[in-house]
This record gives C-alpha cells, structure tokens and sequence, in this order.
C-alpha cells in the first residue's frame, strides 16, 4: 500500500496565491456593487429633489394672482417682480388655512434665488411686510451651476426681467402668460420646465386704508 504524498511547499504557496487573488477579486467586487448601490442612491435622491421642485414650481405659478405687496421699506413691488438677476417673487394665493384663522390670508408671498450653488424658495410671513421683516429660506437643490428665467408676454415675446420695461409706468403691472426655467446641474445637465399662468390678467389690489 503506497503512502499518501503531502503537498510541497510550491503547491501551498500557489494555492495561497490562488485564494488571495480570489479574495481581492471579490473584495474589488463588492467595492465596486457598494459604489454602485450610493451612487444609485444618490440619483435617486436627485431626481426626487428635482420632482418636488418642479411641483413646488408648478404649485406657485399656477396660483399666481395680481395682487402688489408693500416690502420691508414702504416701497409698493409689483405681484410679480424678476429683476433679471436669478431672483423671482411673486404672490400667490390656495394657501391651506386649517385651522380656519380668520385673519390669516390665503394669500402669500414666495419666491426662488440662487445663492451659492443651492436654488432656494423664499417665504414671507406677511405680504405688506413690516419692517425688518426677513424672508425664510428653504434650500430645494444643490449642485446647480446656473439659474435663468425668461417671460412670456401677452404677445407672445419672451423677456428676462418683470415686469417688462413697456408696463413699468403701470399702477398694477400685467402677470406674464408663462415663465420658462433653466437650470444647469452639477450631475444632471440642463433642466428646463415651462409653466402657465393661468391667473393672467386677474387683479386683487389692497384696499387703501381710510
């Protein structure tokens, strides 16, 4: 009856090489399915953050109403103010009163900023503010390189700031018919989003106090 052979010193140094290679192969694979798995997260994070944004757009914008605010200083700002340097304001009216505050308007004034790197939706407390009055800031998206919006007229013409320079000398300056957003983002490219406004043309102006 033969005696069984050992392994040599060779053949467990190529298995132990063999096992380390496999060990590295699949220690390089679960990096790469780990990577993969946050970077899957993270888009789904995006595109979730992209969706509540467009729909906060969308939510604003159609329920814009002509109704002009008095800021902080006195001063009487148009319903709809875009000075052309990414800022929008606006008044908007469907604000939920639940628990049926008699004195709490309907109405409120938001708006949307770009400041640095994050594109931001501001909120006012009141639409005539009193003085020293701030407006709050909730950040929607990071990563977004640039912010333009452009108007529609009543003629079709687009413009970049509003109100447009041919209605500056009205009392209650029109609402453009739509407004067009691009966005360029770190991650996504361009994003565009047009919205109507279907309010267009209806007038709510502050009663003057006697």
């Amino acid at each position: 009856m033969k005696s069984q052979r050992g392994f040599t010193l060779i053949e467990i140094l190529i298995a132990l090489v063999i096992f380390a290679i496999a060990g590295i192969m699949a220690a390089m694979s679960l990096h790469t399915m780990i990577r993969a798995h946050t970077k899957l997260k993270k888009t789904d994070h995006a595109l979730t953050q992209l969706e509540m944004t467009m729909t906060l757009m969308r939510r604003d914008f159609s329920q814009v109403i002509n109704r002009p605010v008095t800021d902080s200083n006195g001063v009487q700002q148009p319903a709809f103010l875009a000075p052309g340097v990414g800022e929008i304001e606006l008044t908007r009216t469907g604000v939920m009163n639940p628990l049926q505050v008699s004195r709490q308007s309907n109405m409120q004034r938001v708006g949307y900023v770009l400041e640095n790197g994050a594109l931001k939706r501001l909120t006012w407390g009141a639409l005539d503010e009193p003085p020293q009055m701030r407006a709050e800031r909730e950040v929607l998206l990071d990563d977004v390189d640039s912010l333009q919006w452009q108007f529609v007229e009543s003629n079709g013409k687009t413009t970049s700031v509003w109100p447009s320079t041919d209605v500056l000398t009205q009392l209650v300056a029109p609402l453009p018919i739509a407004v067009l957003v691009v966005m360029q983002l770190k991650n996504s490219g361009v994003v565009q989003g047009v919205f109507p406004i279907p309010a267009q043309g209806i007038v709510n102006v502050p009663k003057k106090k006697s």
